[in-house]
C-alpha cells in the first residue's frame, strides 16, 4: 500500500519541505560566532590584511590564507558510497555533503530578524498609569511574576 506522508509543521525548525531533514546546524545561529575568532568578522579580516604592506611576504602568506577560508572540509560534493546524490542539491541534508559556504548562506538566511519583548510590554500603558495615578515613581517592567497570594502566605498550623 502507498505511505501517507502527513503535512509537516513549518513552524517546528525549517522542516518546511522535509520532514526527515533533522539537522541542526545549518540553523545554529547561536554559536556561530562562537568557534573560529578569525571567521568571526571576515570582512574586517580582510580590510586589516589589505591595509598592511603588499610586499611584506608575511602579508601575502597572511593573505593566500585567508583566501583559503576555513580550514575544514569542503565536503564530498553529494559523492556517497553507494554514488551521486541528488536528494538535496544545497548539500545541507548529510553533514558529509555540506560545505563551508552553503553552511554560511544557510545561517545567513535563518539569522533572527527580530528583538524579543518582555510579556508586561502589551500593558506597559496600564502600569504607567496606575503608578502616576498614585503619585508614585514608574518602576522598570511589569510585576506580577514572583508575588506570592495571600492565601499562600497564611500559615496553615
Amino acid at each position: 500500500p502507498p505511505v501517507e506522508l502527513r503535512e509537516t509543521d513549518a513552524s517546528f525548525g525549517n522542516a518546511g519541505d522535509d520532514p526527515y531533514d533533522v539537522t541542526y546546524y545549518k540553523r545554529d545561529t547561536g554559536r556561530r560566532y562562537t568557534s573560529d575568532p578569525t571567521s568571526l568578522h571576515r570582512d574586517l579580516e580582510k580590510i586589516k590584511l589589505e591595509l598592511l604592506p603588499e610586499d611584506d611576504p608575511r602579508v601575502k602568506e597572511a593573505l593566500e590564507e585567508f583566501e583559503k577560508g576555513p580550514g575544514s572540509s569542503p565536503g564530498n560534493k553529494g559523492v556517497f558510497a553507494t554514488g551521486k546524490s541528488d536528494f538535496d542539491p544545497s548539500g545541507l541534508r548529510a553533514t558529509m555533503s555540506t560545505n563551508w559556504e552553503a553552511t554560511e548562506a544557510s545561517l545567513d538566511a535563518n539569522m533572527p530578524d527580530h528583538l524579543p519583548t518582555p510579556t508586561w510590554m502589551a500593558e506597559q500603558d496600564e502600569i504607567v498609569a496606575w503608578y502616576e495615578e498614585r503619585d508614585l515613581p514608574v518602576s522598570i517592567g511589569g510585576t506580577g511574576y514572583g508575588n506570592i497570594p495571600i492565601g499562600a502566605r497564611v500559615a496553615r498550623w
